[in-house]
C-alpha cells in the first residue's frame, strides 16, 4: 500500500470497532465539556492552579484557554460522534489529549498541588488531585484516537455518507494525477 492510499476499511470493522471507539471518545469529550462549560470559572481556577504559566503576567491567556477549551471539547467530540471531518477531529483531540497529559506531569514532576478539572466538578475514574491516574487515563484514550486516525472513521459515517474522505497528502516533489476537462474542445465537437 503506498502512502497516498487510505487504508479501506470492512463494514464489520467499521460497526464493532469504528462506531464504538468514536461514539465512546466522543462522548467522553463532550461529557467534559458538558460539565466545563457551566463552570468556565472554577475550570479557570483549575488551568492557573496548573502554574504552566505565571497567572499574574498571563491571565488573559488563562481566561481564553479555560472559554476555548471545552468549547473545543464540545465540537470535537460531537464531529466524532457523527463521523464528520472524524480524522480531523481525532487529530484534535490527540494533541489535547497530549497538551493534557504534558500539564499533568508538569504538576506531577513540580510537585504542584493542584486539581485536575478534567471533567468539570465531576471525577471520570481518578480523585480531583492531580497524580498518575489521570496520567495513565489520558494516555489509554490516546490509543483508540490514533486508531481512529491510523483508520478512519468507518463506513457508518457522515464522512462516508457525503463522500468527503480526508485524504493522506502526496509527498513533497511527487506529482499528483489530475484530470481535466475541456469544455470548449467537447462543445466543438459536437
Amino acid at each position: 500500500m503506498s502512502r497516498n492510499e487510505i487504508p479501506r476499511t470492512g463494514m464489520t470493522e467499521s460497526i464493532l470497532l469504528q462506531l464504538p471507539l468514536r461514539v465512546l471518545l466522543g462522548g467522553v469529550f463532550v461529557y467534559a465539556a458538558y460539565n466545563k462549560i457551566p463552570a468556565i470559572q472554577s475550570f479557570a481556577e483549575a488551568i492557573k492552579g496548573f502554574q504552566i504559566v505565571d497567572s499574574e503576567t498571563h491571565s488573559g491567556l488563562i481566561v481564553m484557554a479555560a472559554f476555548v477549551i471545552p468549547w473545543f471539547e464540545l465540537i470535537a467530540g460531537l464531529m466524532l460522534i457523527v463521523g464528520f471531518r472524524a480524522r480531523s477531529a481525532a487529530l484534535g483531540i490527540g494533541l489535547l489529549l497530549a497538551a493534557f497529559i504534558y500539564a499533568l506531569l508538569h504538576v506531577i514532576f513540580t510537585d504542584v498541588d493542584a486539581d485536575c478539572s478534567c471533567f468539570g466538578d465531576q471525577n471520570m475514574i481518578c480523585g480531583s488531585t492531580v497524580g498518575w491516574c489521570q496520567v495513565i487515563r489520558n494516555t489509554v484514550l490516546l490509543v483508540p484516537t490514533v486508531y481512529l486516525l491510523w483508520r478512519g472513521p468507518g463506513r457508518v459515517s457522515l464522512d462516508q455518507i457525503f463522500g468527503k474522505t480526508e485524504q493522506i497528502p502526496a509527498e513533497p516533489g511527487k506529482a499528483t494525477q489530475t484530470i481535466t476537462y475541456d469544455v470548449d474542445a467537447d462543445a466543438s465537437r459536437a
